[in-house]
């Protein structure tokens, strides 16, 4: 055998395909003969369903990070979760202290090995080096998969950026053709700027390549779980906003690239039939239904079904047998009695910061479509803990509770509330008072009432507040807080959010959630001390090593 490199795309029917693909090369049999089912490096790659089949195979990589780019990168960082406590109301341990305390480290550095992106990033290379091989795809399909394709490797890299600056790039395949030579297989860590041009130009080939595909299905079937021209623009607005407002390393902020992401944003909400649903609850909280996980709203999203894939969030509920809250009560003063009707494992691993509860007007809808709070049985009007209602999944036909509520990537209000983000740094409040409006309408629904609720504008730093403060209850557990609190600022091109205590209001300590003149290096994440040691091409993220605090003016490597 030269090689023998075992690829997993494990895609369930959620979309529509399951497909397991070991691909193999090993000395030819003088037969030259192969069992029908069988697909190694000589024989896949062949046929258009070939092509299909491995898109899928992707798209379940890209659901399988759902919670690492969610909560481990987008949220747990952010400062909405309890940081009080050591355990939750319901008496579990919370997790994942590292990140709530940001107590990173060389040492500790919570994930490792990049995350295990570089993986999916090299299933996408594989594609893109075969696909123009394969016979009988026309030109239109071939287009389609690789924009596809070139969005999810510029989805991962942005990610990457954000999260390290500086990584690996690796566009090749040497790891699959079975390179020998490691100074070919190591790859040191490229300069930030050197990954964000690549994403940018993943992004141009993505949004060039998919045409005039503005629509949301794959192969027919209406579905917002796989990659579309939407999520391109969508993620190239992201990119422009975050470049504009954020330096990293090298890449010094660029005022320009607003109107750039003004641009793509406009064109999401006139360009691909987006609309706000009519109810908060209707997108994934009581109100949603299966129908409704693509609804008009979404761009992108992790679709999750019972007997495909479940997601956790039974992490932010209660233990129905041996926690605390089942002697509690209701807001309607009536026993707990197991709301959620639990029958399975669930714990309240994740518990947020009962001031973003009060935070919310009782008017708005979003408060018990967010939470559903619990009060304690020897004082009614006491809240005892709010538990995560939203993406609670559903019963199924047994009575049982099952966590199918699907994870959204981006959706129509995410578009509106960046829009506002834009016109704040243009000036313009009239823009920043029309789509923070168009929020809160729909969120206090019936309720809603201009005078009383209504934003009126105020200078740069109110409006930045109140965007933040609007997305806060918002999005709620999709992962934008981190990012928001790193790229927004308290003045235009002022002190980033994250360095002042404004930007932590939920856990009243008059304290930003990062110390920049000890702790600004903590933006970025550290590199496991393993992958350091078992390769000695990576070089530790600035600040970590040593502990300093500087600005890094050399080699990135």
């Amino acid at each position: 055998m030269k090689k023998n490199i075992l690829l997993k795309l494990l895609a369930t029917s959620v979309f529509g395909l399951m497909l397991t693909a070991s691909l193999t090369s090993c000395k030819k049999d003088p037969l030259q003969l192969s069992p029908l089912d069988f697909y190694g490096s000589g024989n896949y790659w062949k046929t258009p369903a070939h092509a299909s089949a491995y898109v899928v195979g992707l798209h379940k990589d890209f659901r399988d990070i759902y919670w690492t780019h969610t909560m481990t990168f987008g949220e747990i960082r952010g400062g909405t979760f309890r940081s009080d406590v050591a355990t939750s109301s319901d008496a579990m341990t919370l997790a994942d202290g590292i990140l709530r305390y940001q107590n990173l480290s060389e040492e500790s550095s919570f994930v490792s090995n990049f995350a295990n992106y570089f993986g999916r990033i090299t299933n996408i290379n594989l594609f893109l080096s075969k696909v123009d091989d394969i016979k009988g795809l026309n030109e239109d399909e071939r287009n389609y998969y690789k924009a596809q394709a070139h969005g999810l490797r510029a989805f991962y890299y942005f990610e990457l950026y954000r999260v390290y600056g500086g990584v690996p790039l690796r566009l090749g395949i040497e790891v699959i053709d079975g390179e020998r030579d490691p100074n070919k297989l190591y790859l040191k860590r490229s300069a930030p700027k050197e990954i964000i041009a690549q994403v940018e130009k993943d992004l141009e080939e993505s949004f060039a390549l998919f045409g005039d595909r503005n629509g949301f299905s794959y192969y027919g079937q209406p579905t917002k779980a796989f990659w579309n021209k939407a999520a391109t623009e969508a993620l190239m607005a992201e990119v422009a906003l975050w470049r504009a407002k954020v330096s990293t390393y090298g890449v010094p902020a660029d005022p320009t690239k607003i109107d750039v992401a003004k641009t793509h944003l406009l064109n999401l909400v006139n360009n691909y039939g987006l609309k706000l649903a009519d109810n908060f609850g209707e997108i994934f909280g009581t109100l949603s239904t299966p129908e409704k996980k693509a609804n008009s709203e979404i761009i992108l999203s992790w679709r999750f079904q019972e007997g495909e894939a479940t997601n956790r969030n039974g992490a932010f509920l209660y233990d129905f047998n041996g926690g605390q809250t089942k002697n509690q009560l209701r807001m309607d003063g009536t026993p707990w009695n197991n709301p959620w009707s639990l029958t399975g494992w669930a714990s309240q691993s994740y518990e947020y910061d009962r001031d973003l509860f009060d935070s919310y007007d009782n008017e708005d809808r979003r408060k018990l479509e967010t939470f559903y709070p619990a009060y304690r049985k020897e004082n009614p009007s006491e809240l005892f803990s709010t538990f995560l209602n939203k993406k609670s999944g559903s019963l199924n036909a047994q009575g049982i509770r099952v966590f199918d509520s699907d994870y959204p990537i981006y959706r129509l209000a995410w578009v509106y509330l960046s829009l506002a983000e834009v016109a704040n740094y243009e000036g313009n409040n009239a823009d920043v008072e029309k789509y923070i409006n168009m929020i809160r309408k729909r969120a206090y629904g019936d309720n809603w009432n201009p005078t009383k609720f209504g934003y009126k504008p105020g200078d740069f730093t109110a409006n930045e507040l109140a965007i933040l403060a609007e997305k806060d209850k918002e999005f709620v557990q999709e992962g934008q807080r981190w990012w928001d609190v790193n790229r927004m600022t308290l003045t235009k091109d002022g002190e980033h959010l994250v360095f002042v205590p404004e930007g932590n209001k939920y856990q009243n300590n008059n304290r930003p959630i990062l110390n920049k003149a000890t702790e600004a290096y903590k933006v970025l994440w550290p590199v496991d001390k393993a992958l350091l040691d078992n390769d000695k091409t990576i070089k530790q993220t600035p600040g970590y090593k040593t502990g300093e605090n500087t600005a890094y003016e050399g080699d990135w490597n």
